[in-house]
């Protein structure tokens, strides 16, 4: 993988390089100066992975379930 910095002083050439970039499967990491990240699915999945995953933000799923289920009414017709 390379980076490239290029300077275009046409809005049209401008863009018609923004439409060449997917055919060339590259992105754009930044534009101006301001940082415009297009991150890849694979790229989030691995900073997510790398902070602990997911599964630390969700709790318990027993505790969850259980709590769920506590707001199930009786049916008519059922006891407990």
């Amino acid at each position: 993988m390379s980076q490239l910095l290029i300077q275009i002083n046409s809005p049209e050439n401008e863009a018609i390089l923004l439409a060449l970039l997917p055919k060339l499967d590259a992105q754009l990491l930044e534009k101006n100066g301001t940082a415009t990240v297009k991150k890849s699915f694979v790229r989030v999945a691995e900073e997510i992975a790398s902070r602990g995953g997911v599964g630390q933000s969700f709790g318990d799923p027993s505790e969850w379930q259980r709590e769920i289920r506590s707001w199930d009414r009786v049916l008519e017709g059922r006891g407990e």
